[in-house]
């Protein structure tokens, strides 16, 4: 049974990242295309595409879901430009040809599913559970949001302190 807190106000940082960031951090450049979801957490879910257009789940949860806002608008408002005055019988394009090239830290995890083709063999799909972003906003501005993972924020400042 998972542990859970009464009340999420007395969520700590050090508490909610070290649910989330199990994993090393990692860096790397996510496409990350107009396709949203939500999961039971409320946590923001954007579909990316990595190297060879391998398609994850990129996750913003906790206390920097409220962040990915602006993340969120900048994909729908790409998306309703790349559509917008389609003449008649020219088709929508493809969601994965609309995207963000977004810089992201975060940590991977794997969650096993059902196979859509053959519901009794089982797939991976990959997560990435994301601590920080950046990307260049419509009118080229860099924007960086988010912050490390807690744990790596404690080793950071130990070191500094050494010094």
């Amino acid at each position: 049974m998972k542990k859970r807190i009464d009340n999420p106000a007395k969520i700590t940082p050090a508490y909610e990242d070290g649910g989330l960031f199990k994993k090393p951090p990692t860096e790397l450049v996510v496409k990350l295309i107009p396709n949203f979801g939500k999961n039971s957490r409320q946590d923001v879910i954007i579909k990316g595409l990595v190297e060879n257009g391998v398609e994850i789940d990129v996750i913003f949860a906790g206390r920097r879901k409220r962040e990915a806002a602006e993340l969120v608008t900048l994909l729908k408002r790409k998306w309703e430009r790349a559509n917008y005055r389609l003449p008649k019988g020219f088709k929508a394009r493809e969601r994965k040809n609309v995207y963000v090239p977004t810089r992201v830290q975060g940590s991977w995890r794997t969650r096993v599913v059902e196979d859509e083709q053959e519901p009794s063999l089982y797939a991976k799909e990959y997560q990435l559970l994301v601590a920080r972003w950046a990307f260049n906003s419509e009118g080229g501005e860099f924007r960086s949001f988010g912050e490390p993972p807690f744990r790596e924020q404690m080793v950071t400042a130990a070191e500094v302190t050494k010094d």
